[in-house]
């Protein structure tokens, strides 16, 4: 279950969220009224990191032999996607 909060409440309810996020919940945070961030379990950011590397590393094996697109290019390209 997710919770929103505004980033008051957030603020004024830190130890609640601590403990949602220790029983694998997530609270968005809000500020006027949009979401601006997110309290996660470490599990979610973990596993969204392994998934960013996994994605790294198949762009890289499959340009590694591209005579055309340079490793920066290809790291530009990785590092700069919106998800």
């Amino acid at each position: 279950m997710t919770e929103t909060l505004s980033s008051r409440e957030f603020r004024a309810h830190l130890a609640e969220a601590i403990d949602r996020a220790k029983a694998g919940e997530s609270t968005v945070v809000t500020r006027n009224g949009r979401a601006v961030g997110a309290f996660v379990p470490m599990e979610v950011l973990e596993r969204a990191r392994r998934r960013d590397e996994g994605e790294l590393r198949r762009l890289i094996e499959e340009r590694r032999d591209s005579p055309t697109v340079p490793m920066t290019e290809v790291m530009a390209e990785t590092l700069g996607r919106d998800e």
